[in-house]
Parts: structure tokens; C-alpha cells; sequence
């Protein structure tokens, strides 16, 4: 019951905390045990609750073991199903117990579970595939020696965007890939050449779904950035990522100079004209309910962020402390606000239940109207035209680059 309640709260939360989702390939809410889903790591924690938030089934999840050192976190995580992983780099003094957890992995999959594994073992906020660790070829290989499993446990690859670790509206792009049955490849009683073949199929399977920006250059990650912000889902999924593939292509040339003397602020852009003169519009609609939601939710969300920025200093927790403070926090939050409105005015209890987050809501849309218009202001005329042929795909005002070719093309 706790579980689906939690997740009940993190899917509403995910309404907010994203501006835009777009899931392609395989559908997750039709997968069924026994299976592991393989993933990319690029934004710590958070990333287990979008996954378990795509599948129907109720899922469990690897993390590493010293989490549970918190008694608050260990009861937590234990209602959350999650599955302690000892590391070297944490507790290198209790990695036997891995043992204990790997044996756990192939029950939990026995009983028809599914497990989500980041099969890079870290997480690093940045644009591209990191080389995978053995922990996933491990326990599936463990699993295999189950004669069930070995026709019946499902791989199914998933690949994780974002295109910002630290402010809100975000856009998320959860790419699943074929499932495939590991138990096909050649079992072999050695496990380091087995390990080798299933890391490398697994990697394949996982890099076409991870755009990758291989460069550190601020303008350029500027750029690619307004991409992943403002790319839109027209016709076909599979077109979109190549299209994403490409890009980041281009934008990794090592000689790759962006032709921008200013730097989009958090990345919002107009696609075009007419999506300029609507931003001013919608912007205008919302001005009232959008002051309305910055009072009623200033004196939460401000200190809530302040507090996840200060706990998190150095490390690459900051949105998902933030998410799961909102996701707790928030409602108690707008019950007890209700409760006091409710009182000091003549609105109703249950309607300041919806007036509070519909207004937070509108507050969040109107300050991203607002950055869209400001970006086209800063720009000049040329700079605006390459910005949108680049988020659209169009040919790029670049033309030392029109000829460079992307393998995803």
C-alpha cells in the first residue's frame, strides 16, 4: 500500500516537476516479470522513480548500500523496494554482502519481479553513455543458472534524457529499446567471457538510445541544452532521436564554434515567429493566477530549494532531493495552507486545494514564457534563425558543417 501510494504522489509530482516528457519505443507499463530493466544513470535517484513511474508492475531498483546507513532511509527504501549494492568506493568492507543481493535479484525474478539496474554504475550529470559496470552482466548471469530463467528473464534497455539537472520545467526523453532474452546468448560456465559478450550487446542496445554531447564547451552545451528543451514530437519517435543523435554530432566536432555572442537563458526558445507573438499572449493570460501562485507557493518552494542546494553542495543529489521534498513536502504543504485560507477567507477548504497548485502551475509557465521571450530579444536576427533551424533540423547557417555526416543518419 505504501508503495503505490508513493508512487501515486511521485507521478503527480512528475506533472510539475517536468515541463515535457516523451517516452518512445516499448511501452513500460506492458512489461511483466521476470524482468530487468537496464539504464543509463544520469541523474542519480530521480531516475528510478521516472522508470517505476512508467511501469505498471511495481518494480524494485539497485542502489548503492550506504543509503541504508540512515535508519530513515533504510526503512524507506526497504517500503520502496530497493536492493543495497556494496562498492568498493562506499563500503569496500562489507562487499561479500553483494552476494546476499545478487541471491535476492534472482529470487525476486523467480517470483515473476522486475528489477531496474543502471547498469553504468555511477552517475555523472552529463550528455552520453558511460562504459558499463559488471554488476548487471553479474546478476543476470546468476539468474541464468535457474533452468526457468534461463528461457524467461527479459532484458529491456532504457535510455534516459534530460536536458537540465538543476532548475525546473525540464524536458525528460525516456527512450526504451527492444527487449532481448540473455539466456539466448551462448551460457557460458566462464563468467568473464560471458560478462564480456552480454556488455557488449547490452552497450550497443544502449547507445542508440542515449544522445551524446562529447564536448565541455559552455556555448556549446548552451546550445544543445535548447535543443533537448525545446524539440517537440511531430510524427515519428524514431525520427525525433536520430534527429537528437545528429545534432549532438554536430555540435561534438572538436572545431565546432556556436555563432552566438550571447547565452540562452535556461533554454527557453520560440520555434518561430508566430511562437513569439504566442508566447506574449499566453504570457499576458497568465499574469494574474501566475502572481497569485508565486505568493501562495513563494514561502514553500524558495526555502525548500535553498535547503536542497545547501544539503547537496558538491554532489549530484540536487534534483532528486528536490523532487522527493516536493513530492512529500507539498501536500502537507497545501493542506495546511488550505486549512488556514480556509479560515482568514470566505473561499472554501476544497477549493484552495486546487487554486494553490493550479496557480504554482501557471507561475512555472508564465516564467518560461518569459525566458522564451527574453532569449529572442538577446539575439540578433541571424542568431535567431540558426537557434530554431537547429532545435527543428532544418539546414543549419553553418555551412561548414552542412556536409559533415552523422552515423545515425
Amino acid at each position: 500500500m505504501f508503495y503505490y501510494c508513493i508512487k501515486l504522489l511521485a507521478r503527480c509530482s512528475l506533472l510539475f516537476f517536468f515541463r515535457r516528457k516523451i517516452t518512445c519505443g516499448f511501452p513500460l507499463h506492458t512489461l511483466r516479470g521476470p524482468a530487468i530493466i537496464a539504464s543509463n544513470h544520469p541523474n542519480s535517484m530521480l531516475d528510478a522513480v521516472v522508470i517505476a513511474c512508467q511501469c505498471k508492475q511495481p518494480v524494485h531498483f539497485t542502489i548503492r548500500s550506504d543509503m541504508f546507513n540512515n535508519p530513515l532511509f533504510r526503512l524507506l527504501l526497504k517500503f520502496l523496494n530497493g536492493i543495497p549494492v556494496y562498492r568498493v568506493s562506499e563500503e569496500k568492507e562489507k562487499l561479500r554482502e553483494n552476494f546476499t543481493s545478487i541471491d535476492l535479484c534472482r529470487n525476486i525474478l523467480k517470483n515473476g519481479g522486475i528489477i531496474i539496474i543502471f547498469s553504468e554504475g555511477i552517475t555523472v550529470h552529463e550528455w552520453k553513455l558511460k562504459p558499463l559496470k559488471s554488476g548487471t552482466a553479474k546478476i543476470v548471469h546468476y539468474a541464468l543458472c535457474d533452468e526457468q530463467l534461463r528461457y524467461t528473464l527479459q532484458v529491456a534497455p532504457v535510455g534516459l534524457t534530460y536536458s537540465d539537472y538543476e532548475h525546473p520545467a525540464k524536458t525528460l526523453i525516456v527512450q526504451s529499446g527492444e527487449i532481448f532474452y540473455p539466456g539466448r546468448l551462448p551460457y557460458n560456465e566462464h563468467t568473464g567471457a560471458w560478462k564480456q559478450e552480454f556488455n557488449a550487446q547490452l552497450f550497443q542496445k544502449l547507445h542508440s538510445l542515449v544522445p551524446a554531447l562529447g564536448t565541455d564547451k559552455g556555448k556549446t552545451k548552451n546550445l544543445w541544452q535548447a535543443i533537448l528543451t525545446n524539440v517537440t514530437l511531430r510524427d515519428n519517435c524514431n525520427n525525433l532521436i536520430k534527429h537528437i543523435h545528429h545534432q549532438g554530432y554536430l555540435l561534438s566536432a572538436q572545431d565546432f564554434e556556436p555563432p552566438l555572442y550571447q547565452k540562452l537563458k535556461r533554454s527557453f526558445f520560440p520555434l518561430h515567429y508566430a511562437d513569439y507573438y504566442k508566447s506574449f499572449a499566453i504570457a499576458a493570460l497568465l499574469c494574474i493566477p501566475a502572481l497569485a501562485g508565486f505568493v501562495l507557493n513563494s514561502l514553500f518552494y524558495f526555502p525548500v530549494g535553498v535547503f536542497a542546494r545547501i544539503k547537496t553542495k558538491g554532489t549530484i543529489f540536487y534534483d532528486a532531493l528536490l523532487f522527493g521534498l516536493l513530492t512529500i513536502l507539498y501536500p502537507v504543504y497545501i493542506m495546511l495552507t488550505s486549512v488556514l485560507l480556509d479560515y482568514f477567507t470566505s473561499a472554501p477548504f476544497w477549493l484552495w486545494i486546487f487554486i494553490i497548485p493550479f496557480t504554482g502551475w501557471c507561475s512555472t509557465k508564465f516564467w518560461m514564457y518569459m525566458m522564451k521571450i527574453k532569449n529572442y530579444l538577446i539575439l540578433e536576427p541571424s542568431e535567431r534563425r540558426y537557434v530554431q533551424e537547429l532545435i527543428t533540423g532544418t539546414e543549419v547557417n553553418n555551412k561548414k558543417h552542412q556536409d559533415i555526416r552523422s552515423p545515425f543518419h
